[in-house]
């Protein structure tokens, strides 16, 4: 008993890996799922500041796809409509993103459907 005194053993350093990859997948994770608030939060950001009466549906797709492709995200669908007898921009975008875990790999389909008031009536 007193020999192991100090020394690390086999199944110690089994179990210290396994909390390490468990921590590390852990932040992974969270790191996605913040990553994934910010991307809807600076496209909604990106279509206030730049609503107003000569807003078009093609404006509003093309400035949803630069953000994405500017963030290097695999876009998969973009859509957008400009409803001017409600005063509202209608918009939803579909993208993959694709988390490394070390062990494996995981891709998420994220879509998401919004509407904010349009001012340009």
């Amino acid at each position: 008993m007193n020999g192991q005194r100090g020394k690390i053993t086999f199944m110690d350093l089994i179990v210290f890996l396994i909390l390490v990859l468990g921590g590390f997948m852990a932040f992974k994770f969270i790191a996605t799922a913040i990553e994934k608030k910010q991307i809807k939060k600076e496209v909604f950001d990106t279509l206030g500041s730049m609503r107003g009466g000569e807003m078009e549906s093609s404006r509003i797709q093309a400035a949803i796809e630069r953000l994405l492709e500017k963030k290097k995200i695999e876009i998969l669908e973009v859509n957008a409509e400009l409803d001017n007898n409600k005063g509202m921009i209608y918009f939803s975008y579909k993208y993959k993103i694709d988390t490394n875990y070390l062990l494996f790999r995981r891709s998420e389909i994220i879509e998401v459907v919004d509407e904010m008031a349009s001012y340009g009536i």
